[in-house]
């Protein structure tokens, strides 16, 4: 239902980066990298997305300082308050959490980055988001967009991690659509 809706917006002639206004950064890294724009930034904002309120609107943005530990979203005002709460989990011993704009998995991916600092850097952290997103995009089980935003979640190609790959890879497109 999903890519029939995108197949006709697409035919149609409608645009839908001209619904969204994404931030040029978004744009330059996921260019870079050989990704759709809209979907990289629909990806993102499924990853940390916070109500920020800036000259009293309240919108729905990304949030760089954001870690995610055992299922929990921790908001920090600070990149140094997010480096600080991730240090004192690896301290602990626990390296399975996500950091950053693109939650990258720490565990599985800590050595993209030269330090946990470096992963609270808004474009470091995205450009690590946008190659791994790409990677999935070229594994022939991930090959289309749809399935590769699947794999950026979950790559594991059990049937349990492909029913899990597809409920997130719909929340996705459906905020892509949105945009």
């Amino acid at each position: 239902m999903i890519m029939r809706l995108l197949i006709f917006l697409i035919l149609a002639g409608a645009s839908l980066t001209t619904f969204a206004k994404i931030p040029p950064m978004y744009e330059e890294v996921a260019k870079e990298q050989k990704v759709p724009v809209t979907l990289f930034y629909a990806l993102v904002l499924n990853e940390s997305r916070s109500v920020v309120d800036s000259d009293g609107k309240r919108r729905v943005l990304p949030w760089p300082w954001t870690i995610n530990h055992q299922g929990k979203g921790h908001y920090f005002q600070t990149k140094e308050q997010a480096v600080a709460h991730g240090k004192k989990l690896i301290a602990s011993g626990d390296k399975l959490f996500d950091v950053g704009l693109g939650q990258v998995n720490w565990y599985h991916h800590g050595e993209k980055f030269i330090s946990l600092e470096s992963a609270f850097d808004p474009k470091t952290n995205l450009t690590v988001a946008a190659k791994f997103l790409r990677e999935q995009y070229n594994r022939a089980e991930c090959s289309t967009w749809e399935l590769a935003i699947g794999c950026y979640h979950r790559p594991g190609q059990r049937s349990k991690d492909k029913i899990i790959a597809k409920t997130y890879s719909k929340r996705v497109i459906t905020l892509w659509v949105a945009l």
